[in-house]
């Protein structure tokens, strides 16, 4: 079972990932805030991350969770509406980006391929 950690304060997009990876081979943990995720001691198979976030933003979660050596390894997925993110994520070090707005089958899609 592959567990996926979700960044998103949208509660539509929380939704949505909880209805693409309610399948047995995943189990989802939802976050809020990357506040909310560096609080969490477990750690995940892959991290999908949005670029906008309250406080903390994907991009710095993204290099907070790649410069800690329990998290450095684990796949990072960037999803943003943001027209420059494949820079962007490239700079913070991320392992794939999914643009907005995206289908359900791209994002399983990445998720899976990243998380592999």
């Amino acid at each position: 079972m592959k567990t996926i950690f979700f960044v998103e304060d949208d509660e539509s997009l929380q939704d949505i990932a909880q209805l693409v990876f309610s399948k047995p081979d995943f189990a989802l943990r939802v976050f809020n805030s990357a506040e909310e995720l560096l609080d969490e001691s477990k750690y995940p198979h892959v991290y999908v991350l949005d670029k906008q976030l309250p406080g903390i933003d994907g991009l710095e979660l993204c290099r907070i969770l790649k410069s800690n050596a329990q998290t450095k390894n684990i796949p990072v997925v960037m999803v943003s509406a943001d027209p420059d993110i494949k820079a962007l994520a490239a700079s913070a070090g991320t392992d794939a980006v999914l643009e907005k707005p995206f289908s359900i089958h791209e994002l399983m899609a990445v998720v899976t391929e990243a998380g592999m």
